[in-house]
């Protein structure tokens, strides 16, 4: 039903636009083709190619191996997105959830945190004793009568750290900053997705709305061309007349082809990103709750929410923990040692068993690797932060630009719509003063174009002001919340993906 509403979207606007080509005239202009059938194979030499790549830089590689997981994930259809009676469309924050489900570089980022989790269990083992054992058989020319005398032996021995210089605890520290900063960039990466899909949606819908007024046009246009050929029947006008109407509607057609064009391209962007057909048109929500909180404030939301900001700030405390875990290692470690071992020989008594337990002392002296293995990580340190703060005013820097911009394309929006709204009085009034021979058709074509400039520039101010605002929200932080991107998140590591490791979803 979707691919169908979407087929029939594209349909639609497609008949519109051949009536609209049809009524100038320039259908049959438009659908010829080449003018030698011949013209349509060329040979490879005439394009100048040279016919000795593969001797020069060898055959190509084989191509790669796609392991099943993908597979699976590849054939796995997508959930359907819910479609409206008019033209196909749907809503803003269902798409938005489905492309942020489908999203491989959120599966990946996704990872890549489960990951770092995984290390902070890693630095939390260092603080558990460690247990080894031993086993052996064979001779023992030592404690054996002759050399020949085989004998075993085992033992067990019992390690549990007591001081470190505070290795473990820095360790465990900087493992979880370096996990808080891979939740950062899911999230990070998770609106980068959802702004990307609000930008396709905004391009479709402007897209759409602009082959209406261009469409509008047009047919005003084919009702002038009638007037314009009664004026010249009756000898009131030239030809002309009649060529600079034939050149105009031409334009708009030009226009008409355009518009189609980038609502294919903008479909084929948001499809990809739902992995099924795009609707043809999509509703957009309300964000005038964004702007509400002030350029003051939403500046402090950048500061205290914006995920690349925060995720700069985990790594820096990643990188400080991991200096003093290396400065810890030139310190005095202290360990609880038990060892027991038993040992026996075939042809001699047993020997009784040994058990052992002390506290092992290691004082590093002359260690020149770990002293440059502090500097380093004091450097990286360093380096942490000053990426942190370059990113800290990067964001508010962005936030300020996006303020000017939504500010800027109201405004521009408001004298667009007074603009239009005079061109098309004077429009109005310019054809009446044509059809009684006071103005030549040049004043009514340059006015009637300007109009549709006027009502475009409209439309692109709006567009702008919405994307604007849709870039505040992410910048402060706020998008996620405004989307709902915390919710596909969590149910993206227990729905698919699950799946796919227990086998429910198989490759075709």
């Amino acid at each position: 039903m979707t691919r169908a509403g979407s087929t029939m979207a594209r349909a639609a606007t497609g008949r519109r636009i051949r009536r609209g080509l049809a009524a100038a005239g320039l259908l049959a202009a438009s659908a010829a083709g080449p003018a030698r059938a011949g013209e349509a194979a060329l040979p490879v030499a005439a394009l100048g190619l040279r016919p000795a790549i593969v001797e020069t830089y060898g055959m190509p590689p084989p191509p790669a191996r796609v392991p099943e997981a993908a597979q699976a994930l590849f054939a796995a259809p997508p959930p359907a997105l819910p479609r409206g009676p008019a033209l196909g469309s749907a809503q803003l924050m269902d798409a938005v959830a489905i492309a942020i489900g489908e999203s491989d570089l959120v599966r990946s980022s996704a990872a890549e945190r489960a990951a770092a989790e995984t290390r902070v269990g890693r630095a939390w083992a260092a603080f558990a004793p460690t247990i080894s054992g031993t086993a052996w058989i064979g001779s023992d020319p030592v404690a054996a009568p002759s050399i020949h005398d085989p004998g075993k032996s085992a033992g067990l021995s019992v390690a549990l750290p007591l001081l470190d210089g505070g290795t473990r605890l820095f360790t465990e520290r900087s493992a979880e900053s370096a996990a808080r900063a891979a939740a950062a960039d899911v999230r990070r990466v998770t609106e980068g997705v959802a702004l990307e899909t609000i930008n396709a949606a905004v391009e479709l819908n402007f897209a759409v709305r602009q082959s209406k007024v261009l469409e509008d046009n047009l047919r005003d246009l084919v009702r002038l061309q009638k007037a314009v050929r009664g004026r010249v029947a009756a000898g009131h006008a030239s030809q002309g007349d009649v060529a600079d109407l034939e050149a105009e509607l031409n334009d708009v057609a030009r226009g008409l082809v355009g518009a189609q064009a980038s609502f294919q391209k903008s479909q084929t962007v948001l499809a990809a990103q739902l992995r099924q057909a795009a609707p043809g048109r999509v509703v957009l929500p309300d964000l005038e709750a964004v702007p509400r909180h002030g350029l003051d404030r939403l500046a402090a939301l950048t500061r205290a929410r914006n995920s690349g900001v925060q995720a700069g700030w985990h790594r820096y405390e990643a990188a400080a923990e991991a200096r003093k875990a290396a400065a810890g290692r030139y310190l005095p470690r202290l360990d609880l040692r038990a060892d027991y071992r038993a040992v026996q020989n075939y042809r001699s008594v047993s020997s009784p068993a040994g058990l052992t337990v002390g506290l092992q002392l290691n004082v590093p002296l002359v260690e020149l690797t770990t002293l440059a293995d502090i500097r380093e990580a004091g450097e990286l340190a360093d380096a942490a932060m000053h990426r942190a703060m370059a990113e800290d005013r990067r964001a508010v820097t962005q936030l300020r630009i996006d303020w000017v911009e939504f500010q800027s394309a109201g405004e521009r929006g408001t004298f667009a719509r007074r603009k239009a709204a005079a061109l098309r009085a004077a429009y109005a009034a310019k054809v009446d003063q044509y059809e009684i021979g006071l103005l030549p058709i040049d004043d009514v074509l340059l006015t009637r174009r300007r109009l549709v400039l006027a009502t475009l520039e409209e439309l692109e101010a709006g567009n702008a002001r919405f994307t604007a605002i849709a870039r505040l929200a992410l910048t402060a932080g706020l998008l996620g919340e405004i989307v709902g991107a915390p919710t596909a998140e969590a149910s993206l590591g227990s729905s698919l993906n699950q799946r796919v490791r227990r086998g429910d979803v198989r490759s075709r």
